[in-house]
């Protein structure tokens, strides 16, 4: 299998393990795969990204995910970075805002030592 094929099937599995990880809120494991220095941008939450440090408090203290699926996911991998677009939908809340809705992400991810980790997130509302 040639290596940008087995990199976009393991970049697949941890999309999805990201996400189960903050469903679960596996401090550790998202500590393993968010980089420092990520950013997520999410214009209708807040028109300034945020820092890796405000999205993990969110991710450890107000934010249930009850249920996802990524519906579609392209993965283009470049040397040692990857950009996933993805369909994703989610029931989910944040305290008592409803998050739930379908999704489009963009994500990248960056391989040092061997090991991928997401360095930025773009979500935007299509429903």
């Amino acid at each position: 299998m040639p290596a940008a094929d087995a990199d976009r099937q393991e970049l697949a599995a941890l999309e999805r393990e990201w996400m189960s990880a903050m469903q679960a809120r596996d401090r550790e494991r998202l500590e393993q795969l968010v980089a420092d220095g990520f950013r997520f941008t999410a214009i209708h939450l807040n028109p300034e990204p945020m820092s890796r440090e405000q999205w993990m408090g969110a991710a450890m203290e107000g934010y249930t995910i009850t249920s996802f699926a990524f519906e579609e996911t392209e993965i283009d991998v470049f040397g040692d970075t990857a950009v996933i677009h993805a369909r994703y939908s989610q029931v989910a809340r944040f305290g008592t805002t409803n998050l739930s809705n379908v999704f489009r992400l963009t994500d990248v991810w960056s391989c040092h030592s061997g090991a991928w980790q997401v360095v930025a997130r773009h979500s935007s509302i299509l429903g």
